[in-house]
């Protein structure tokens, strides 16, 4: 079927049972370390959409510090597929978009690495599928399946009690506990995903059982999910600012620069996503709580991504250049002529077309285990929590390239004639040929790579806490104390290894062509994103057939050899102990305390010949924090809050690393020594609660982070030997690595709104705007902030009886700073998601539901600054829309 008539037809029927409106920021969560909050918090009871929203007022209204939250709407049913995809309605929430769903939580403009994201209050380790991804100490959102979630708390202004390490906020995933469900809970449901892109359907299952005994003392609950889900996207690449080539177009010594390279890619990827929840939770008593609760979550990530790429970065000569454009980084060819003649395989001149593909074997995992008491006693409150969390990531890579150059056409029958022109222009890619067709695989001259990695990560963390709190009595305004101590063991490590793949005779290169590979020649490609000159049939790889290759040319030991510069070990060790006061006077509620946090770090790497070199840091930091409530009415509250904050630097950035070059005394290097990024914050809001379930809010924010971490070269003195010799002298050389320097000063307001209209109609709505600058250790300003958009919204209006439920939501995200990819740097531009969901309740125990994704099938688009290549286009990926069409079964 026509991609754009299925998504048209479905588009009309959807917003025929929609409502246009405006988005939303849905629901507000308790305190994850006050246990009489949640216990009351647990008696409101949510079911249905305007009802999980109603949820979330009635806990803002209650919170003791600047939150937001998103609650599930019943057992087993969230209101969106992915947790990522929750948290983007929420007031100052972004989310990354890569590969279509949503990862990379982004709070308040801030990087994800400094937002940090907990289960049940605490650490949840994450690992990472894709290679070029570096680990960090963010959560991938896209890991863990949304039905094993209760709720979502954002918690964007700190208190003594909450975890620390964090400058953007915290995240924290709730799931659910027996005895806060009736006995013989089930539900159970059965998915089916429409990918617009694959023109597919892929089954997901998941299922909920809760128990308790007649006393309501014991209970324990099992969840679990399984999700299939094949995925493909069509992307255009640009690699103008990376190692751009100046180039003599006609031999007047006149050199235009060109793009490094540029691609028409195809990426696939089949997923399997399965998760499952156990908790045992006994209350024998009502002073006492033991609950034990165990999570695993597994991702099988199989991708292949074909990349049909031109690159004049690696061909001596172009000719023809018709249209140049001036840019800030200079003069840059935007169409010219490319000839397979001038194309001599040597380094520097071996590459005119072809594609260059990578198969990824990934299979990251993680799981937690705690188990949290609390005992309650006329004289204080005690609770402790002791846990283990891991995550471990897997990563085979096998390289297949079909580069053409005059050496390696006798395979295909050409006769280096042949002449391509890529066309830059109109912030698209196109290329033409004369003399060859680019969507015969046998026109490919095939070469797997010899040696390929695999690469292994792990992070783990052993924790325990302990709190009291101790009610006042006649203490004046002081109305609690509350003291405790978290101590936590943390390791992240990753080793890179190499091994020789096992090529038959059959798939040698000046052999073999793409067409014995599995593949598909086919046309389609691009129809979302095509201009004229576009290449819109490529042969296409069969993703199971190049994984069962794959599989055939891997050895049983890929091990063979270990990449010792790739190698690190962090450790930490951290302790923290707090003391906090709440109090109340007059209309004044809240709490202020101190945190104080001890920190040891062990960085572990090779260096030079020298294995295992470890390096050690230590510093302390006292954290204060202050949360007011006054309430000027009933109705109508004022927040303020005010704290420092901390987050410590991302674990590659930890590195124990150092590498050099003799001949022109450069090197580049971890650093171990790195201090935390630290922030001041201040909050002040107004909130007005003029009905029930209805909130107006506009929040002011500010950070002024003044621990910045950049990339800075500086002169150091070191020992090296002298390239070729033996020779060991005392230079000094221009090192360049992370270090603390500059300054950043953010600030925003957050507008919120959410009421019922009538007749069962509603709405939700938010707007955030920031505005961002960043002082580096020279006093330069003016830089960008990477991750900050200086806009968001969010829209959802509904339709709610006690029967059937409509919702139409629409989000954006403004356009915000990457940072430097691949040499560049890097802008994603906005991006408009609009979202459709419709459930029905056929009985009182099965409901139907459909929702869709991204139904105007909005491109996701990353391009280079203005002030380097004009917003010149870098990546532009069509990942299109997804449907889910749902039956759930309760009891």
């Amino acid at each position: 079927m026509n991609k754009m008539k299925f998504r048209r037809n479905l588009i009309s029927r959807g917003v025929a049972l929609a409502l246009a409106g405006i988005a939303a920021p849905f629901v507000m969560a308790q305190d994850v370390s006050q246990k009489s909050e949640a216990e009351t918090l647990e008696e409101v009871q949510v079911v249905g959409f305007k009802a999980s929203l109603e949820k979330s007022v009635y806990v803002k209204r209650n919170a003791t510090v600047v939150m937001d939250s998103v609650n599930a709407e019943d057992i087993g049913k969230f209101p969106d597929k992915n947790i990522g995809d929750a948290l983007m309605r929420l007031p100052g929430v972004g989310i990354e978009r890569r590969f279509g769903e949503a990862d990379g939580v982004s709070i308040r403009g801030l990087d994800p690495a400094l937002s940090l994201t907990y289960l049940n209050g605490q650490s949840i380790s994450t690992a990472q599928w894709f290679e070029g991804y570096r680990p960090t100490r963010g959560f991938r959102s896209d890991m863990l399946a949304s039905e094993l979630v209760s709720s979502l708390e954002v918690y964007k202004s700190p208190r003594a009690d909450l975890p620390d390490g964090s400058v953007g906020g915290i995240v924290n995933i709730k799931t659910r506990r027996p005895l806060d469900l009736a006995a013989n809970t089930f539900q159970s449901s059965m998915e089916y995903q429409y990918t617009e892109n694959a023109e597919r359907w892929d089954p997901a299952f998941s299922g909920l059982y809760s128990w308790k005994s007649e006393d309501e003392k014991f209970g324990f609950l099992v969840s679990a999910s399984h999700q299939e889900r094949f995925t493909t996207y069509d992307a255009m690449e640009n690699y103008y600012g990376t190692s751009v080539e100046g180039k003599d177009t006609d031999g007047s010594g006149n050199f235009t620069q060109a793009t490094w390279g540029a691609g028409h890619a195809i990426f696939q990827q089949e997923r399997e996503r399965t998760a499952y929840n156990i908790t045992a939770q006994y209350q024998p008593s009502e002073q006492l709580d033991i609950t034990a609760n165990y999570l695993n979550f597994a991702l099988s990530a199989d991708n292949v991504n074909a990349n049909y790429l031109v690159i004049p970065g690696r061909t001596a000569d172009i000719r023809n250049v018709s249209v140049v454009g001036d840019f800030p980084a200079g003069q840059g060819a935007l169409v010219h002529d490319s000839y397979l003649a001038d194309v001599n395989g040597e380094p520097g001149n071996d590459y005119w077309f072809g594609p260059d593909t990578f198969f990824r074997n990934t299979n990251p995992e993680a799981q937690a285990f705690d188990i949290d008491i609390n005992y309650s006693h006329e004289l204080f409150d005690a609770h402790m929590q002791v846990g283990y969390t891991e995550a471990a990531g897997d990563i085979i890579v096998v390289g297949y390239s079909g580069m053409i150059n005059t050496q390696t056409m006798a395979a295909t029958d050409l006769t280096g004639e042949e002449k391509l022109t890529l066309d830059l222009t109109g912030n698209k890619l196109g290329v033409e040929f004369e003399g060859f067709d680019p969507s015969l695989p046998e026109n490919y001259p095939l070469a797997i790579r010899e040696v390929n990695p695999h690469m292994e990560d792990s992070d783990e963390e052993t924790y325990a806490q302990f709190d009291i709190t101790v009610p006042m009595q006649n203490a004046g305004f002081i109305t609690a104390l509350k003291t405790g101590v978290k101590y936590q063991d943390h390791t992240n490590d990753r080793h890179v290894y190499f091994f020789d793949a096992e090529i038959p005779a059959n798939l040698m290169a000046g052999v073999a062509t793409y067409a014995d590979l599995p593949v598909n020649s086919g046309c389609g490609q691009f129809d979302e994103t095509a201009k004229s000159n576009t290449l819109t049939c490529l042969p296409t790889l069969s993703l199971s057939g190049i994984r069962d290759l794959t599989g055939e040319l891997t050895p049983a030991n890929t091990r063979q050899t270990e990449s010792l510069s790739d190698f690190y070990e962090i450790n930490e060790q951290k302790l923290a102990v707090y003391g906090m006061a709440e109090f109340e006077y007059e209309k004044f509620s809240g709490n202020f305390g101190l945190r104080y946090v001890d920190y040891d770090l062990e960085s572990i790497a090779h260096q030079d010949d020298a294995l295992n070199v470890p390096t050690n840091n230590d510093y302390s930091e006292v954290l204060p924090s202050l949360n007011v409530v006054y309430e000027i009415q009933e109705d109508l509250l004022l927040r303020g809050a005010a704290a420092r904050v901390m987050s410590l630097p991302n674990y590659q950035d930890l590195r124990n690393t150092f590498s050099y070059n003799s001949l022109t005394l450069t090197g580049s290097a971890g650093n171990p020594y790195l201090d935390p990024w630290l922030a001041n914050q201040l909050d002040l809001g107004i909130e007005w609660y003029f009905a029930d379930g209805a909130l107006a809010s506009a929040t002011y924010f500010r950070k002024d982070i003044d621990s910045f971490l950049f990339s800075i070269t500086e002169e150091e003195v070191h020992e090296i030997v002298l390239e070729g010799t033996d020779t060991v002298v005392t230079r000094p050389l221009l090192v360049s690595r992370n270090r603390n320097g500059g300054e950043a000063k953010l600030q925003g307001l957050e507008l919120q709104l959410q009421t019922e209209l009538g007749y069962g109609f509603g709405m939700s709505a938010n707007y955030t705007f920031t505005d961002a600058e960043v002082i580096d250790n020279n006093g330069v300003d003016g830089l960008n902030l990477p991750g900050n958009s200086d806009k968001m919204w969010n829209v959802t209006t509904y339709w709610e009886n006690d029967r059937y439920s409509a919702r139409l939501m629409a989000n954006q995200r403004g356009e915000f700073f990457s940072g430097l990819r691949l040499g560049s740097a890097t802008e994603t531009e906005a991006f408009t998601s609009v979202d459709v969901a419709f459930s029905a309740e056929v009985t009182d125990n099965v409901t139907l539901s459909l929702q869709g994704i991204n139904l105007t099938g909005e491109l996701y688009r990353t391009k280079n600054t203005e002030d380097s290549w004009n917003g010149l286009f870098r990546q532009i990926n069509d990942n299109g829309t997804r449907w889910f069409a749902n039956v759930a079964v309760k009891f």
